[in-house]
């Protein structure tokens, strides 16, 4: 466990504690849990599969996305990129 007063990560938080929180952040934007089964492996959804599911995301995927850094040096991909090559050179012959 982080030290008193240090930021804790989702590793750090027991599964009752993210749960808390996945409740906590899915009512805050209007996301109301309650109306699925609790656990019920013929419905298409139920709270256990989406706990499970978001715990798993937030021990997994958010650490990762957070230590990804940004090489300043790299051009950004680019959804439709340009037919035409990159100017280079401005040509002032004229």
């Amino acid at each position: 466990m982080s030290p008193q007063g240090a930021p804790r990560g989702p590793d750090d938080l027991t599964d009752e504690e993210l749960d808390q929180y996945i409740r906590t952040r899915l009512t805050l934007i209007g996301i109301d849990l309650s109306v699925l089964p609790e656990e019920d492996p013929d419905a298409p959804a139920d709270r256990v599969r989406i706990h499970r599911s978001l715990r798993n995301f937030l021990r997994n995927t958010v650490p990762r996305l957070s230590a990804y850094e940004l090489d300043p040096q790299s051009y950004p991909p680019v959804l439709y990129p340009s037919a035409l090559p990159p100017v280079t050179e401005i040509d002032d012959a004229d």
